[in-house]
Order: C-alpha cells, then sequence, then structure tokens
C-alpha cells in the first residue's frame, strides 16, 4: 500500500506539476501517512484514521511480533482470517441501518483479510514515525465516532510531533467524506491551501 501510494504521488506530481498532499480515511490512514514519511512528494496529509505504525494504538510490541502469532500463523495458513463483518458493525459506524447491505452491493468491498496480511499491518515501521514526524497532519474525526472515538483521536494527535491539528466534526460519524461530504471538503481544502500558500510564500 505504502509503495503504491509513493508512486501514484510521483506520478501526479511529475505529471501536473502540482503539489501533492496525501489523504487517508480509515485503514487507509496507515497506509497514507506512512507514505508521506517515505517521501518526499508530499508536504503534508490529511489523515481520517487513528490505526497507523508507531500509534498509540499500534505500539511496536505488540502480538503479532510474536513467535507465537508467527507458529499460529503458519499453522493455520490462508484460513487464519479476519472477518470484517464480524469485526465492525457499519449500520453502527456509519450511523444508518442497511449501510453494511449498502457496502455488500459493491463487489470491490473487501470482507477478509488472511491474519498473515493483516499482522503485516502492525510490524510495519514507518520511516519516520509519528513521534519524530516534521510534516503539517491535519487529524479528523467525527464527534460520533465509535470505530475513532474523539478521545483515541487526541491521544494519537498528541502523541504526534511536528505541526499538528485536529479537527472534530460535530456529530460527526466515521466516514466524515461519505457523509458529510460539503462541510468536510471545505475543512481539507481550506487547510490544504493554506499549506500550500505557507509553503510557497
Amino acid at each position: 500500500m505504502v509503495d503504491a501510494a509513493v508512486a501514484y504521488g510521483d506520478h501526479i506530481a511529475e505529471t501536473t506539476g502540482l503539489p501533492v498532499i496525501i489523504k487517508g480515511s480509515s485503514l487507509g490512514a496507515a497506509a497514507a501517512y506512512c507514505a508521506m514519511a517515505a517521501s518526499d512528494t508530499f508536504p503534508g496529509s490529511v489523515l481520517m484514521g487513528f490505526m497507523i505504525p508507531s500509534s498509540p494504538m499500534m505500539k511496536s510490541t505488540n502480538v503479532f511480533r510474536t513467535e507465537a502469532f508467527e507458529k499460529l500463523s503458519a499453522i493455520m495458513g490462508d484460513k487464519f482470517v479476519l472477518h470484517i463483518e464480524r469485526f465492525f458493525n457499519f449500520d453502527t459506524d456509519y450511523g444508518y441501518v442497511g449501510a453494511a447491505e449498502q457496502k455488500k452491493a459493491d463487489p470491490d468491498n473487501t470482507w477478509f483479510y488472511d491474519m498473515a496480511s493483516w499482522g503485516s499491518l502492525f510490524r510495519y515501521d514507518p520511516v519516520v514515525p509519528l513521534a519524530e514526524n516534521t510534516k503539517p497532519i491535519l487529524f479528523t474525526v467525527g464527534e460520533d465516532d465509535p470505530t475513532f472515538p474523539p478521545e483515541v483521536a487526541r491521544r494519537v494527535a498528541d502523541a504526534t510531533a511536528g505541526p499538528v491539528e485536529l479537527y472534530m466534526k460535530p456529530q460527526g460519524k466515521h466516514q466524515l467524506m461519505l457523509f458529510h461530504t460539503h462541510e468536510y471538503t471545505d475543512v481539507v481544502t481550506e487547510w490544504c491551501r493554506h499549506l500550500i500558500n505557507g509553503a510557497s510564500s
């Protein structure tokens, strides 16, 4: 994910000549931060999600780095899976009944992670950990997000070095871009313009 994000950002920068600010939502925040840390292409990032390697939610000492996990993963192979629909309640997280069924209508949605792949996220070490970050980051969270509640957002933001801001959407659920599109887009756009204008002045 990180390599793909860097390659895509490089392509946009090379073909347009424009600055590229990377954005990640939910689990995508992990790839977005790690890509920003790995590449000078990205001067900053907007992150709506807090399962980021090196954050308080994903400490370097975790079960996925243990010998016991490696043994279990080797024994179970691709039968050792995380069932997304059992792990998340989309009707609750997205704030309306029927969200899970709507997601099932999209053939490109992922419903299972094999645990070896899931574990690789928890074993990933960013080029620059959050505690040593120097680039601007806008963390965003919904006030009523059951997946990443505001207290989690504050913990991660407080543990992140560098110029960090935290935007909390009143009565916001988990997916701000989907369910609060116009207001959220205005906040993100204003932050990005300020970052770019400040960098060029």
